[in-house]
């Protein structure tokens, strides 16, 4: 019986040492000198692609002039709605960009912004505006930032930031976070570009991504975190869970044992 104890603890202590998550492998932003070093962003200014949701507004003196886009009665209703079902409320009060790199505004028509950063989407619009009116205000905005997540995060799945930019940390936290079996050194991030779709290795646990083109996200981002190892092993994520998860699992063995003997004798 002692041999079969010092097997029961042998078996335990391997298990507990192969199957936990090391905490540095799950520390953001690791720098072993600190953080005094001032880190220099490289952030290319972002160009509309289709689906991209506009929000284009135009006031002036002139009622007439804003008639032609949504009443600001309408687009509080539809920002309460959204805020109370969970919905996109851009999505219901924005101009979206169609897959010919097209936005429709009504009574100018279509305006062609495909590939266009925000201030030149809004130079080409203030053209069109300006045929119609000789004094107004012109904005031209990105209607939140939609991206996605799937994988090992704790609430994965599609998201909007209502703001201009965003860094990878703060979808992350949008998510929940990721949670410990996640690999954070090798999160997949897809990008679409003009050209196509490209697919990015990001490691979360450097602190050289913030002066990666990855930091901040764009629009239509998807975040893909694989999971570690030893979420296949199937014993628990920490020392505890493991040992816990053995100790029962061994006890009922011992149980077993013990009856079969009882049951020969």
């Amino acid at each position: 019986m002692n041999a079969f104890y010092r097997v029961v603890i042998s078996l335990a202590v391997f298990a507990s040492l192969s199957s936990c998550v090391p905490t540095k492998k799950m520390i953001y932003l690791q720098n072993e000198n600190g953080f005094e070093d001032l880190y220099e962003y490289d952030r290319s200014e972002y160009r509309l692609q289709p689906n991209d949701i506009l929000d284009v507004q135009v006031r002036s003196l002139n009622e007439d002039a804003n008639k032609l886009f949504i009443s600001q009665t309408q687009a509080q209703q539809a920002m309460q709605v959204g805020a109370q079902n969970g919905g996109d409320l851009y999505y219901m009060t924005g101009y979206s960009i169609s897959d010919s790199g097209t936005v429709a505004l009504p009574f100018i028509g279509e305006i062609n912004v495909m590939g266009m950063t925000l201030e030149e989407a809004r130079e080409s619009i203030d053209v069109e505006v300006g045929k119609l009116f000789k004094a107004y205000y012109l904005s031209v905005k990105l209607g939140g930032i939609r991206f996605s997540t799937l994988g090992e995060f704790n609430a994965p799945g599609k998201k909007v930031l209502l703001q201009n930019q965003a860094t990878i940390f703060e979808a992350i936290a949008s998510s929940g976070d990721l949670n410990m079996v996640a690999n954070r050194s090798e999160v997949r991030l897809i990008r679409q570009y003009p050209e196509g779709t490209k697919v990015h290795t990001v490691n979360l646990l450097e602190d050289d991504l913030i002066s990666s083109p990855y930091y901040f996200i764009q629009p239509n981002d998807v975040l893909y975190a694989e999971p570690l190892p030893q979420k296949a092993y199937g014993f628990g994520v920490t020392g505890a869970q493991t040992i816990t998860t053995l100790v029962s699992a061994l006890s009922s063995s011992l149980a077993l044992y013990l009856t079969l003997i009882s049951i020969g004798q």
